[in-house]
């Protein structure tokens, strides 16, 4: 957890020290995670992505013209799915994983009168925080039978994910990138709009017990609010 602490006093130490030329706002919106792995050696297993939500901060500060810091800590849904497509039709294996991300990077920008559009562009460290695992599986016990029917009873079941540190990474890293929209509204404050992809680099099964690594990718899509601070050594001046 030390690196969970880090990551927060980095952030406080970013917001209460950028203070000139700087934005920050609140954004809310939809993900979707697709969830990268081989799955050859399960017969008859579709792998499907799942859409989440995602809620982030977003800090901006303008080194010139049309250059911006940026940094954007969230919490985001990143989800699969599991399904069986033979004689097991209606098994499936929900995973709806919710992490704590950090992603920072600069961002270029041009402004036309109160619109700005911008490419961001940066690296990224998440926590996998909480996990849930929602499906049916197949009662082997419990066969129809009372039609002669040779389809399984299906069982469902939902619970929250148990971590095992010998299988999961629950730290991940890679780069991200997007466009963002800025409009400003009145005074100091903005409407947003944006959209992020994120690229994991790390795999969410530790390699001693899988030799077969998964990776995240989301999108994710928000809109929200930014107030600008005021630049006190102008108002100096």
């Amino acid at each position: 957890m030390y690196k969970l602490l880090l990551l927060v006093l980095f952030l406080s130490t970013l917001t209460t020290s950028l203070c000139a030329q700087t934005s920050i706002g609140v954004e809310g919106g939809f993900s979707y995670n697709s969830y990268h792995t081989n799955i050859a050696n399960r017969a008859a297993t579709d792998l499907a992505g799942e859409a989440g939500f995602s809620v982030a901060a977003a800090v901006r500060y303008k080194l010139c013209s049309r250059v911006y810091v940026v940094a954007r800590p969230c919490v985001i849904q990143k989800g699969f799915s599991l399904s069986r497509t033979d004689s097991l039709s209606g098994e499936y294996d929900q995973h709806n994983n919710t992490y704590l991300q950090l992603p920072i990077g600069v961002s270029l920008s041009h402004d036309w009168r109160r619109l700005r559009i911008g490419l961001d562009v940066g690296l990224f460290a998440g926590y996998w925080l909480y996990g849930r695992v929602k499906g049916s599986t197949a009662d082997v016990f419990g066969n129809a039978g009372s039609n002669n029917s040779q389809q399984f009873m299906l069982t469902p079941y939902d619970a929250a994910y148990s971590f095992d540190s010998r299988r999961d990474n629950r730290w991940e890293e890679g780069w991200w990138f997007g466009p963002a929209l800025q409009y400003r509204f009145r005074g100091s404050w903005w409407l947003t709009a944006g959209a992020t992809y994120s690229y994991a680099l790390s795999s969410q099964v530790k390699a001693p017990m899988s030799s077969i690594p998964a990776y995240n990718r989301t999108g994710a899509f928000s809109v929200g609010a930014a107030w600008s601070i005021p630049d006190t050594k102008s108002h100096r001046r």
